[in-house]
C-alpha cells in the first residue's frame, strides 16, 4: 500500500499539492523551488519513498465534474482527478509522454468520508490514459486535505465486496489506528 497526504493549495479551488511541496511552491524563486524539489525527491528516495503520484494533483470535484451515464452502475463521479508528472519528478507511473495520471472518482457506499477509482497512465506516447488495475482510495471530508491510498493489482470491478474490505483495512489499520 502507497499512501501520501495533498492539501490544497491556497487561493485554488482544486489544485492540490504532495503535503511537503507546500513550502517548496512558496518559494517566490523559480531556481529555488527546482532544487528544492530535487532534494525532496533525493530525500525521498534515499529513506525508500517511492512516490506515485505527481507533487501537485488536480481534483475537478462538485457540479463541475464531468457526468456519465455508463460504467460503473452508471453512478455519477464525485470527481475527477488530473494530474501530469514534471520533468524531476521519478514515478513508475511516468511512462510514456505526456506523463499523465488520471482516475475518476466514485463515493464508496455507506462510507460518507471514502471514495475510490482506478489510476489511468499514458502508456504509449500521445495515447489516451489506461486504466492499470490500482486500486486507489481517498480519504477527505472536506475536499481541502485529501489522503490517498493505492493498492497495486488490487481493481476488480466485478468484486465490489473487495473494494468494501479494503476501505475497512484503512479506516481501521490507518486512519483509526
Amino acid at each position: 500500500m502507497w499512501e501520501a497526504h495533498y492539501c490544497l493549495k491556497p487561493g485554488t479551488n482544486a489544485s492540490y499539492l504532495y503535503s511537503p511541496f507546500l513550502s517548496i511552491d512558496q518559494l517566490p524563486d523559480r531556481k529555488q523551488r527546482a532544487e528544492a524539489i530535487a532534494q525532496l525527491i533525493a530525500q525521498n528516495q534515499k529513506e525508500g519513498f517511492e512516490m506515485l503520484l505527481p507533487f501537485r494533483i488536480c481534483f475537478i470535484t462538485g457540479d463541475t465534474a464531468p457526468v456519465s451515464n455508463s460504467g460503473r452502475g452508471a453512478k455519477r463521479k464525485v470527481a475527477q482527478l488530473k494530474a501530469m508528472f514534471t520533468k524531476p519528478e521519478i514515478s513508475p507511473y511516468k511512462i510514456a509522454y505526456p506523463f499523465k495520471v488520471c482516475t475518476s472518482v466514485w463515493q464508496v457506499e455507506g462510507r460518507k468520508c471514502f471514495f475510490y477509482g482506478t489510476i489511468g497512465i499514458t502508456q504509449e506516447k500521445d495515447q489516451r490514459p489506461k486504466d492499470n488495475g490500482d486500486l486507489v482510495i481517498f480519504y477527505t471530508s472536506d475536499w481541502k486535505d485529501v489522503d490517498v491510498f493505492i493498492f497495486k493489482g488490487l481493481w476488480n470491478a466485478n468484486d465490489i465486496a473487495n473494494l468494501q474490505e479494503v476501505v475497512q483495512f484503512v479506516e481501521e489499520s490507518v486512519i483509526i489506528g
